[in-house]
């Protein structure tokens, strides 16, 4: 008899269920669809107020799109021959004319530095890839130098001004005019100067032709 009562006692006892449990006795779908329902509307009134109850002027941009587009469909054939008429009034055929002129004056001029612009072009790529690799290399050299203490410094110096005495050979195409690709060996400084100076000399040819073709180019606007 004391084991059953302890048998019993060790069984998990469900809780009795109230007798008007409000989830168990009566049915929540009419909320549930109520609410949904609210929150449609709700959700249906926030889009027409971002549409067009705080947006009372698309109403009129619409109207105005509308008769502009007739607008600009009513003179689009008067655009036509007016652009006809004037290309050719005597004011324009005048302009058009002179600046042809001024086109043709500097035409040798413009394809003698077009031709030099090319060569200094060739011989620039030539040399820059030599050049920014050595300059890359004494650049880590140099950080070297400053970051290191005592000897090391001493003997990072003195690998820069090796590395600044040695010889790379470049292939350099002729210049414009002459004959064939030129073979040098350069050092770090030489290397420098001439790509300095070939940038230079490309900056200054297109200064040049920038202030040739002004004339023309005023005429044809």
């Amino acid at each position: 008899m004391a084991d059953t009562q302890e048998v019993e006692s060790l069984v998990k006892r469900e809780p009795e269920v109230p007798a008007k449990d409000p989830i168990v006795s009566r049915s929540t779908s009419g909320i549930m669809l109520l609410s949904a329902i609210l929150m449609t509307a709700s959700l249906a009134w926030a889009l027409w107020d971002e549409t067009y109850g705080q947006r009372p002027w698309k109403k009129f941009q619409r109207e105005f799109v509308a008769r502009y587009t007739r607008y600009l469909q009513s003179i689009k054939s008067q655009a036509g021959r007016s652009e006809t008429e004037i290309k050719e009034s005597a004011e324009y055929q005048n302009l058009a004319d002179a600046e042809k002129v001024a086109r043709e004056k500097i035409k040798p001029d413009v394809e003698e530095i077009d031709a030099k612009l090319k060569n200094i072009g060739a011989r620039l790529a030539a040399v820059t890839e030599p050049f920014q690799d050595r300059r890359g290399r004494l650049t880590v050299i140099n950080y070297n130098i400053e970051t290191a203490q005592g000897a090391a410094k001493d003997r990072y110096r003195r690998q820069a001004e090796n590395k600044k005495k040695e010889l790379v050979e470049v292939h350099l195409p002729p210049e414009a005019g002459s004959g064939k690709p030129v073979e040098q060996q350069l050092n770090y400084q030489q290397l420098e100067t001439l790509y300095n100076d070939l940038r230079d000399e490309k900056a200054d040819l297109l200064g040049r032709k920038a202030v040739l073709l002004m004339e023309p180019a005023e005429l044809a606007k």
